[in-house]
């Protein structure tokens, strides 16, 4: 993160001219993942500790009210979804696998949007969730790091099978606070 970014530079290391560099630039920023600076060029986006808080604040104020809506409309069908993920998951625990195992994280998440039935919520998701996927693969994600993301990830479908909405929220907090605890501690947040 925070790495500087030149279309010049960009360019001559992909082969192509500087047009759909420039143009690629300007979609990363509407994403917010490169900011720029003036007569300086790009670079990768950064955040202080403070700002990882209110980010992953913003992450759980979406994904948990979607995740109550989706539980209210048809916790049988969020769950159906969820333990299909789950099961790919399972299957993508290895080393090598890492990038499944991260894409199917991003899925499980995005199924709350999917079953909540607001496509504000929604909207708004998709206006940060670059954001989601790039600390995803920022932060080291050990075996033990996944392990314990998977057995997270049970744990909440277990709640959301029950139909308990308020106890599935209270893991998903747990959730995305270890993980921006991991994000500070494994990166240099300062």
């Amino acid at each position: 993160m925070g790495q500087p970014l030149t279309e010049a530079a960009l360019s001559q290391a992909l082969e192509i001219s500087k047009t759909p560099v420039r143009e690629a630039l300007s979609l990363l920023k509407s994403e917010g993942l490169v900011v720029s600076e003036t007569h300086k060029g790009y670079r990768v986006f950064t955040m202080d500790k403070q700002e990882l808080v209110q980010f992953c604040e913003l992450r759980f104020a979406l994904e948990s009210q979607a995740l109550r809506y989706g539980v209210q409309l048809d916790h049988s069908e969020l769950t159906r979804k969820l333990e299909y993920i789950l099961e790919s998951m399972a299957d993508s625990l290895g080393e090598l696998e890492r990038e499944k195992y991260l894409s199917l994280d991003t899925k499980f998440h995005r199924a709350f949007f999917e079953a909540c039935g607001n496509r504000f919520l929604s909207k708004h998701y998709d206006s940060i969730s670059s954001i989601i996927e790039a600390m995803r693969h920022y932060i080291s994600n050990t075996g033990q790091a996944t392990q314990t993301s998977m057995k997270g990830h049970q744990l909440l479908v277990e709640k959301i099978a029950n139909g308990n909405s308020e106890e599935a929220v209270s893991l998903l907090e747990e959730h995305i606070v270890n993980w921006s605890r991991r994000a500070c501690l494994e990166t240099s947040f300062s």
